[in-house]
Parts: C-alpha cells; structure tokens; sequence
C-alpha cells in the first residue's frame, strides 16, 4: 500500500505539472489567435481524420511529452465526442515516445523503428475509428460544445486555470483508482506468483494494465526470460497495446467511445504481430531454401 501511496502521488504531480500549464497555454494562444497560424499546416492531415487543424498541437504534445500533454491540449479544443474518440484512439497508440523508446531500447528495440512504427498504425487506428465510430456521437453529449467567449484577457486567464485543475482533479482521481486496484489484485495470491514468475503473462499483464514506463522494472526482468525469437512479437503488442485500462478510461471524460479505442488498440497490435510472424517465417523459409539449394 505505501508503494500504491508513492506512485500515485508521483503520477498526481506528473499530471499538475502538465496539464495545468499546457491546457492554460493553449488557451491563451487560442484566446491571441496565434495557435491557427500553426495549425493549418497540418491540415490535409487533420482533414483525412475528420479533425480540425488545430488538433494537430495536441498531436504532437502526445508525441514528445505524454498522454496527460496532449489531452490538456485537446481539452480546449471544444471536441465533440466523435472527435475525441479519434483524437483518442491516436494518442493512446502514439504517446511519450522519447520516454518510451529509451525504456524499450534497452531490451534492443530500434529507436527509429519504434516511433516510424507507432506513428504510421496510430494514423490508422485514428482512420479506422473514423470509418467505424457513426457521426452520430457528437450530437450525444448532454450540452452542444460551444466555444466561450471572454470579455477580456483575465477573464479568460481565471477560466482557464479552474478548467485545468478540474481536470487534473478528474484524471488524477481516476489514476489513483486504478494504481490501488492494481494493488489490490497483485495481493491476490495467485496473480502475485504470476507477478514473481516473469512470463509471458505476467509481462503482458503489467505492460498491458499499467504501460511501459510504470511497468518497466518489472517487464525488462521479465523479458529476461523470454525466448529471444518471440521477444520481438512480446515487444511490439505492448508498444501498441499498453496502459489499456488508464490511458482508454481518460477519454470517458469527454465523451469518447472508449470501446471502439479499446478494440482498436488490440485489433491494430494483434495485426501488427500477426504480420511481424508472418514476414520472419517467410524470411526463415527463403533463407533455409536457399541454404538447400547451395548444397
């Protein structure tokens, strides 16, 4: 329980530092004018996922720091839940990956590799909750999504600090919840032996409930003792399926369908293993093939 106490008053510092002040910045240069200068760049891109442009910013906050970054962005945005679940879907695939790829480069996974990887499916994941998730949900939130409008710049400065620490509140309550519940299970006699035996199971049971980063210690002793050939295919469904109770249940708070980005997590690295066989079996077939033919 002291550890569960730590790690959550780790991650509830994490999040102040970053949501407050990214969702204040971005509320001060949507309230100047300055954040759609940058934003139409990236529009033909935004435009493939049904977006706005400005989305983009909260993209690319995703991508350098962190999920907490990039939702504080997209909290401004004033997205319908419709959007969300697609914003949702590309972050949760996409996040924290200077951080990440330090943690899976020390198990021998290319740097360059790993973010080319996650950046190319979480434009597909995002694509596919456009093709899958009906329009229809963003007429289902209880309120339209209005954009507001303040009278001076103070106004807008004390709107924005209170939205921001509501939400760090909102996030840091349910992180809390699911650090003690993880807890609680590992207590569970049974799961704390699968815990200490370092498989398979138990590397995908951190990985996949708790992330890369939160997870590392146990996942690198883990993978330890997994076989080096199946190494890879362990490496790469946690590279797009990890944190998958956190980093999906965040997105309920605006909204999103959280089971479209849960099942396209796991579809989009369920395919990805499936392919990484496929392409090592038929390398391993021609290579023994032409083994036997210079005999």
């Amino acid at each position: 329980m002291p550890d569960s106490i730590q790690k959550s008053l780790n991650t509830s510092k994490l999040i102040l530092k970053l949501v407050i002040p990214f969702f204040i910045i971005s509320e001060v240069l949507h309230y100047l004018g300055y954040i759609e200068y940058i934003a139409f760049l990236f529009e033909p891109i935004t435009n493939l996922l049904s977006l706005p442009p400005t989305v983009a910013i909260a993209l690319a906050a995703a991508f350098f720091l962190n999920i907490y970054a990039g939702i504080a962005v997209a909290a401004g945005l004033s997205l319908s839940p419709y959007e969300w679940t697609i914003v949702g879907t590309f972050i949760a695939i996409c996040h924290s990956i200077p951080l990440e790829a330090a943690v899976m480069k020390k198990v021998g996974f290319s740097i360059h590799l790993h973010w080319s990887l996650r950046l190319v499916l979480a434009f597909l994941g995002a694509w596919i909750a456009v093709m899958i998730v009906p329009q229809e949900l963003a007429a289902q939130a209880d309120e339209p999504w209005v954009v507001p409008v303040y009278s001076n710049f103070n106004e807008m400065l004390v709107s924005a600090i209170i939205s921001s620490v509501v939400l760090s509140v909102k996030v840091i309550a349910l992180v809390t919840a699911i650090i003690f519940g993880f807890d609680l299970v590992r207590k569970i006699p049974t799961v704390n032996r699968l815990m200490g035996n370092h498989t398979y199971l138990s590397s995908l049971t951190v990985g996949g409930l708790i992330g890369i980063t939160y997870g590392a210690g146990i996942l690198l002793n883990d993978l330890q003792s997994v076989d080096r050939s199946h190494k890879r295919y362990l490496l790469l469904f946690l590279l797009l399926a990890h944190g998958l109770i956190e980093e999906t249940l965040i997105f309920a708070f605006f909204g999103a369908d959280v089971v479209a980005i849960f099942l396209i997590r796991i579809a989009i690295a369920l395919s990805a293993v499936f392919f990484l066989y496929v392409f090592t079996k038929n390398r391993l077939l021609r290579r023994s093939f032409n083994d036997e033919t210079n005999k």
